[in-house]
């Protein structure tokens, strides 16, 4: 999911105590860092008023398998009302006696029928329950179907649901479900991990276009005016993934044409008529971004549909399988939205191929895209990847990247992002630095190949990285993605002369953070990091010699040929740190 620097992510506050400054104002993107900065603290105000953020959270896992999700749905946006049915194509995988859905308690249950007989079923409030007598067994198949209509609510964390509004003077209907918003306007089985192919069918009034995952397989125009739009998901999806789209789009296309240099897949925009000018020159990169994100990642994972992107009327973007959803003044808007798509389209790799296995893994989809986001600011600014990743850190101690990466609290999956965005890339940037740019690359495609159209964890993703560094890395998880906070260092240093013409520089490097670090047996209090030391000298040349810090108080010798005027600690900005 975007947030701006655009969607949900965080103040960004000068401080002295940066080793490497951010870039430059122009460079910044003012208009999508001061939405960044709103949308944080909207979303913050929006999970303090919850007196239940767990009501919305993780939905117990069940012993089914969903095979195939069918939305067969009516779209209203003038009445803004919703109406259809849903089947779910399952297998058992133990003995089920029980199974329980979700819908939103505003929506109106019109009838269960599991294999084409009807099923009684016990509401209450958001659950439908359906007990089977006798049990399924497990490894058979089934098909139940959940009819119902209403006008859905806008609920959740996020705000999140099937959203109602206009432009132009024009009604839409779009949807956004990350974390746990699908139940707001489909009845679902909530569970992430558990991926199915998917239909989308959409009906909607006369004039309009239904947007959805996957292929368009057929249009069908209907007696009443009405037009039914007909998407076909044939890579497994998870079901915060789906999404409907339902306004009087106008549609434009592009080729990105795959690393092997023959395959061609269509690129498929939907957009407000009255942005099309804009969209056209704004929508023109994306070949470019695919093609710089599969150099890096292996291919397009949906070479097979399409890539697209679509407005809606929310502040930032989403990562829809196969068809971003993104902000509409994003979309027909003059300014620069290049890290906005870029992290968008990265989340088709990191988030939608390979989708994290909990809420508590979510910094596995964000962290990722955000890195490569970076990687994007970089290229594109010809700027230092240190450089890039100041744009991404407020260098407090106590700012808003205090958290930890991974959450304890799948529940609350988004209350705090600057730690699953911002230092999750974070993580990532310090991760290359420690393994080298070929082990890197190398654990992130062997980690996509093993989980890719499915889940993974925290613990996964370290395991890709042990085997293709050769050594283990649980003292670095430990301290970057299960701890809050960061290192605070302090650094001091003296030179003499050294026999026989020759100098000696002695460096002091201080750890002062008061935290520990989790999960971690021995040495709780210190963080073990290669550091860079810079050596300047008077003639304006510099040298770097890396130590290995794995004390709180640790003095290193240096050999040096002439006398140097200062020393700098980790000038390249390899450390997410506070420097004092």
């Amino acid at each position: 999911m975007g947030r701006a620097r655009w969607f949900i992510s965080l103040a960004f506050l000068s401080a002295s105590v940066l080793a490497v400054p951010p870039p430059d104002a122009g460079s910044c993107r003012p208009e999508v860092r001061a939405f960044r900065e709103s949308e944080m603290a909207r979303v913050a105000r929006r999970m303090e008023v919850l007196s239940s953020p767990e009501k919305y959270g993780v939905q117990p896992r069940q012993d089914l398998d969903i095979l195939e999700t069918h939305l067969d749905l009516s779209v209203d946006p003038e009445d803004e009302r919703i109406a259809g049915t849903v089947t779910l194509t399952f297998t058992p995988t133990a003995t089920l006696a029980r199974l329980d859905l979700r819908l939103h308690r505003a929506l109106s249950l019109e009838g269960t029928v599991l294999d084409g007989s009807p099923l009684p079923s016990r509401r209450k409030k958001d659950t439908i329950s359906l007990a089977f007598s006798p049990p399924l067994a497990a490894g058979e198949a089934h098909a139940l179907a959940v009819s119902y209509s209403g006008k859905p609510q806008v609920t959740g964390a996020l705000g999140g649901g099937m959203f109602f509004s206009r432009h132009d003077g024009v009604p839409s209907a779009t949807t956004l479900s990350e974390p746990f918003d699908s139940f707001a306007w489909w009845p679902c089985v909530d569970d992430l991990a558990d991926k199915s192919l998917a239909r989308i069918d959409l009906t909607v009034p006369p004039g309009m276009v239904g947007a959805s995952n996957g292929t368009l397989s057929g249009v069908t125009h209907n007696a009443d005016g009405t037009t039914t739009y007909r998407w076909i998901e044939s890579y497994p999806i998870s079901n915060y993934l789906i999404s409907a789209n339902v306004t009087n789009y106008v549609q434009f296309g592009d080729v990105y044409t795959a690393l092997d240099g023959t395959t061609t897949m269509p690129l498929q925009h939907f957009v407000y008529p009255e942005d099309l000018a804009r969209a056209l020159v704004n929508f023109s990169v994306i070949p470019e971004m695919i093609g710089f994100m599969a150099g890096m990642c292996g291919e397009y994972p949906f070479l097979g549909e399409k890539y697209g992107m679509v407005a809606f009327p929310w502040g930032g973007g989403m990562e829809h399988q196969t068809l971003t959803s993104v902000g509409d003044r994003f979309v027909g808007g003059t300014g620069d939205y290049g890290e906005l798509y870029l992290h968008e389209l990265a989340h088709q790799w990191w988030g939608d191929d390979v989708t994290c296995a909990t809420w508590n893994d979510v910094w596995l989809n964000e962290g990722f895209a955000t890195y490569f986001e970076a990687l994007w600011l970089a290229r594109e600014e010809q700027i230092s990847m240190g450089r890039a990743m100041a744009y991404f850190d407020d260098g407090q101690y106590e700012g808003y990247l205090r958290g930890s990466p991974y959450l304890k609290n799948g529940n609350t999956a988004f209350a705090d992002t600057g730690a699953i965005y911002d230092k999750g890339a974070w993580v990532l940037h310090m991760l290359r630095r420690i393994v080298g740019d070929g082990p890197f690359f190398d654990a992130l495609l062997a980690y996509r190949a093993t989980h890719a159209h499915g889940n993974a964890t925290t613990e996964d993703l370290r395991a890709a990285f042990e085997d293709a560094w050769g050594e283990d890395l649980s003292w670095f998880f430990d301290q970057w993605v299960y701890t809050v906070k960061r290192p605070i260092y302090r650094l001091r240093w003296n030179q003499e002369a050294a026999a026989p013409s020759g100098f000696r520089v002695s460096v002091t490097v201080e750890q002062r953070q008061p935290h520990k670090v989790a999960r971690r047996t021995t040495r709780r209090d210190v963080y073990l990091m290669p550091l860079d030391l810079t050596l300047h000298y008077a003639d304006g040349t510099s040298e770097t010699r890396t130590v290995w810090n794995d004390q709180r108080n640790q003095s290193f010798d240096l050999d040096t040929p002439a006398p140097v005027t200062s020393v700098g600690l980790d000038e390249e900005n390899y450390v997410l740190k506070v420097l004092q």
